[in-house]
């Protein structure tokens, strides 16, 4: 098995397209968000179809949830692939917004 390192690209903040980014061949995955002041709600998770599972999103949510730690604003995890990483991740869930969960 390769090590995730060696296959996974390095993930870009595009703060003026508000989203984090990984080139994949010139395919672009991508983790968007919207901010509004000390938050950020993440609506959107892709990752080319062809690229699944070699741990692209992973590494997508991971920058986008260090960023927010970062910068000390609350999260809110629309996007079903972000709330998944956030729960299997529990070093992140402090950065949920706390009225943020639906059910």
């Amino acid at each position: 098995m390769r090590d995730e390192a060696e296959t996974t690209p390095a993930v870009e903040h595009n703060e003026s397209k508000s989203r984090f980014e990984a080139n994949i061949g010139g395919e672009l995955a991508l983790a968007s968000y919207v901010r509004d002041g000390n938050e950020m709600t993440f609506n959107h998770t892709s990752v080319p179809k062809e690229h699944e599972g070699r741990g692209i999103g992973n590494a997508l949510a991971r920058a986008a949830l260090e960023f927010a730690s970062r910068e000390k604003v609350s999260v809110v995890p629309q996007c079903e692939f972000i709330a998944a990483y956030i729960e299997k991740h529990p070093e992140y869930r402090h950065l949920v917004r706390q009225d943020s969960s639906g059910t």
